[in-house]
């Protein structure tokens, strides 16, 4: 059985002040005692020994720390809280488009092929340029353009398309030349 509980920021901003709050009064009482140990009751016969003060010392120091500890937290936790309600704000005011649910790698690829459809331009004497969509086997993503470039690895240079995003080396269509 899982318990989810959404608490909206406000509250948990109030729940952190709170928690702050609580620890300064902590704080403040267990200053308090330790006035009171090391003034008042010298005044009622108390007398100093290292005995009972090494253990003293080392349980006040180890409470106040703790309980700065926990001021911390909660404060950082406050700011966690109204750093992410300015980041969820900005946010939303730049619309972004969702993301799709998590597919498997060919699934998506044919659907961004299906997606994109030949974009069509024309050069300055008038011829039609169609730029038709293609997908890296690596990666996944789809691009119009892929990168030309030298392939060095046998002895002579050859041109070859590599993928802009990843630098796969792509599919050599039947008809490639070497130079």
């Amino acid at each position: 059985m899982k318990l989810k509980l959404k608490l909206s920021p406000e509250l948990l901003l109030l729940l952190n002040a709170a928690g702050i709050v609580l620890t300064a009064a902590a704080v403040t009482v267990l200053l308090q005692v330790d006035g009171l140990v090391h003034g008042l009751l010298y005044s009622y016969g108390l007398r100093f020994d290292y005995e009972w003060a090494t253990p003293y010392w080392t349980f006040f120091r180890l409470s106040l720390g703790l309980l700065c500890g926990v001021a911390g937290i909660s404060f950082f936790s406050m700011l966690y809280v109204v750093l992410g309600r300015r980041s969820l704000r900005s946010q939303l005011l730049i619309t972004e488009p969702s993301m799709p649910a998590l597919e498997t790698q060919p699934a998506k690829v044919e659907r961004e092929k299906e997606k994109k459809k030949p974009e069509k331009e024309t050069a300055d004497d008038g011829v039609e340029i169609v730029a038709i969509p293609m997908a890296c086997n690596k990666c996944g993503k789809v691009f119009t353009q892929p990168l030309c470039m030298f392939d060095f690895r046998s002895g002579k240079p050859r041109l070859v398309n590599v993928c802009p995003y990843c630098n796969a080396l792509l599919a050599m269509s039947g008809n490639s030349q070497t130079r």
